[in-house]
C-alpha cells in the first residue's frame, strides 16, 4: 500500500509540472450581461523573465467602453480612437510589471450585442519583443500551450447573454445547488435514523439481558434436584 501511495503521489505531480504556465491576459468577469454597465478588469501577469513595460489592448465592436479607470501607479494611458471618435482600444505605458506579478488595469463598458465579445492584446517587454495575444479564446476548461514569444497566444474574451440568457442560467445554478443540498440533507437524515436504529437495538439487548431468567443455587441444606436421597 505504501508503495501505490507513493507511485500515485508521483504521477500526480508530474501531471501538474506537465501542465503549462498560464501568462494569458485575462479578462473579468468572463460574462456580460447585454445593455448592462459594468467594470472590466485587464489581468496582465508576466510569465517572462523579463519585466513588461508596455500593453495594449483593442475593444471589440461589441463593446462601448465610456471611461477608464486610473492606470496603476507609474502606468500612462493613452486611448485609441476610430474616426468618428470612439474608443477602440487603450494603451498602457511608462510603467513596469516585475517578473513573477501581475497589474490590473479596469475599464467602464456596456455590451450591446449578445455573443462572444474577443479583446485581442499586445504585451511589449523591457527587451523590446510583443507577445501578441490574438489567437482564438481558449473553450471552458481548456489550457494552451505556449509556443513562443512571438507566436500568437488566446485571446481574452467575455461571453454576453441576452436577460433572459442570464436569469435561465442563475436558475440553473441555484438549481444546482438546491440539489446538492437536498441530496446531502438526505443523507444526513438517513446517518441519523441509522444511528438512532442502533441504538434502540443496544438498548432492547441490553434489557433482554438483564430480565432473562436466572437459574439459582440449592440451599446447603436442600437436596439438590433429582439427587440421591441422604
Amino acid at each position: 500500500m505504501r508503495g501505490l501511495a507513493t507511485g500515485l503521489v508521483l504521477t500526480a505531480s508530474l501531471a501538474l509540472a506537465t501542465v503549462p504556465a498560464g501568462g494569458h491576459i485575462d479578462v473579468v468577469p468572463d460574462r456580460a450581461v447585454r445593455e448592462e454597465a459594468l467594470q472590466l478588469t485587464f489581468r496582465v501577469p508576466n510569465e517572462r523573465e523579463v519585466p513588461t513595460v508596455r500593453v495594449r489592448i483593442d475593444f471589440p465592436a461589441k463593446f462601448t467602453v465610456y471611461a477608464l479607470g486610473p492606470p496603476p501607479a507609474g502606468w500612462r494611458q493613452r486611448q485609441r480612437l476610430a474616426p468618428d471618435g470612439q474608443v477602440i482600444g487603450v494603451v498602457y505605458s511608462g510603467g513596469v510589471v516585475p517578473v513573477g506579478e501581475y497589474r490590473d488595469f479596469t475599464v467602464l463598458a456596456t455590451p450591446f450585442d449578445a455573443g462572444t465579445a474577443v479583446f485581442r492584446s499586445y504585451q511589449t517587454y523591457a527587451d523590446g519583443r510583443t507577445k501578441p495575444w490574438t489567437a482564438p479564446p481558449e473553450k471552458p476548461g481548456e489550457i494552451t500551450e505556449e509556443t513562443g514569444i512571438t507566436e500568437p497566444g488566446a485571446s481574452a474574451a467575455v461571453l454576453i447573454q441576452t436577460p433572459e440568457e442570464a436569469t435561465a442560467s442563475a436558475r440553473g445554478g441555484a438549481g444546482a445547488v438546491s440539489t446538492i443540498r437536498t441530496e446531502s440533507g438526505a443523507a444526513t437524515w438517513v446517518g441519523i435514523i441509522g444511528i438512532l436504529v442502533g441504538l434502540v437495538a443496544c438498548l432492547a439487548a441490553g434489557f433482554l439481558w438483564a430480565t432473562r431468567p436466572v437459574a439459582l443455587r440449592p440451599d446447603e441444606d436442600e437436596p439438590a434436584p433429582n439427587g440421591p436421597e441422604r
